[in-house]
């Protein structure tokens, strides 16, 4: 267990007991875990668990995340209570509102992708010419489509991943040639899909805490499977979360090659190596940025940035993207 959130590695069995929470793993007894302390479960191995223990832990106002195959993101349980599902009409009706209002949704989506290319930028900046960003922007300024929008991201985005290989110092394990995900085609590629799915599950979780409604996002398509909106606002905090930890886990050999195996073609990181990332992760995320006066760990940032599309949703107010030098 790390800070307020469990994490469930290896694969374990969830047991409520005496109105306690224990977890028995293999052969090993069970170990209680202090139920009032923990906000959130991630179940990144085989885990088992019963209806009667789900049912206590969504009356203890208890997250439980699941991961699937290659550790993707397969879906949440979340707590039926007033405080952390969308029990507004009016803000429901607001956000299909600017979703459908054309002007307004690329309004946000522009925004967003805004947020997005400065932050990657601000971690190259002393590899790449400022011209680029700055003609990238202009392009972003004039899109009139998202399509046209997430064609400009994703163009500087090949270019930000180039940029790559003059900041990662072990070239030999870690050189950079194109963003894979399903499955990673290397050892980077499977470190960055690793770190961002749990971004993806902090800022979800964070947007369960509001009004938004998960599945209606702006610049990623809503469809019939898959949530959104979380997409939308992980792409400002993946470069300044995610990236400029992988950096310094590579360039101080915190991870190297040895924390990886492949199996059928398929590379993977050893639970070791998981379990440090994530310790290192939840560490990054507690790092204090000051906004406006205002002492914030990035729980609060991204909180901060869901009550702003919020606002801006419902207000069309105008609307300004974290960014982090």
């Amino acid at each position: 267990m790390t800070n307020k959130f469990l994490f469930l590695f290896s694969d374990s069995t969830i047991i409520r007991k005496d109105n306690n929470l224990y977890i028995q793993t293999g052969e090993e007894q069970k170990r209680p875990f202090p139920i009032k302390v923990i906000e959130a479960i991630y179940c990144i191995g085989k885990i088992q668990i019963d209806s009667y223990t789900l049912s206590f832990l969504m009356a203890q106002n208890i997250a439980i995340h699941f991961f699937g195959y290659r550790h993707s993101y397969a879906g949440t349980c979340f707590p039926e209570s007033p405080q952390q599902i969308n029990k507004s009409g009016f803000v429901l009706l607001q956000q299909v509102r600017a979703f459908d209002d054309e002007k307004h949704r690329l309004y946000i989506a522009k925004k967003i992708t805004e947020g997005h290319l400065s932050n990657m930028y601000n971690n190259i900046k002393t590899v790449m010419d400022k011209n680029t960003l700055t003609e990238t922007m202009n392009a972003l300024e004039k899109a009139t489509s998202i399509k046209e929008t997430m064609g400009i991201e994703g163009n500087f985005k090949k270019l930000y991943y180039a940029h790559w290989n003059l900041i990662i110092k072990n070239q030999r394990s870690f050189k950079f040639t194109i963003r894979t995900k399903r499955p990673p085609a290397d050892k980077i590629n499977a470190l960055i899909s690793f770190v961002n799915t749990f971004i993806y599950s902090f800022v979800l979780n964070e947007i369960y805490k509001t009004e938004l409604d998960p599945r209606i996002g702006f610049l990623h398509e809503p469809n019939y499977k898959h949530l959104s909106l979380h997409l939308d606002i992980a792409e400002i905090f993946k470069p300044i979360i995610g990236d400029r930890l992988i950096f310094s886990l590579l360039n101080k050999e915190e991870i190297t090659a040895k924390s990886f195996t492949t199996n059928n073609k398929q590379i993977r990181l050893t639970i070791e190596a998981k379990q440090k990332i994530i310790s290192s992760l939840l560490n990054k995320m507690e790092d204090i940025t000051t906004i406006n006066t205002q002492k914030m760990n990035y729980y609060k940032i991204i909180r901060r940035e869901v009550n702003q599309i919020k606002k801006t949703v419902v207000e069309y107010s105008d609307y300004t993207p974290f960014i982090k030098e």
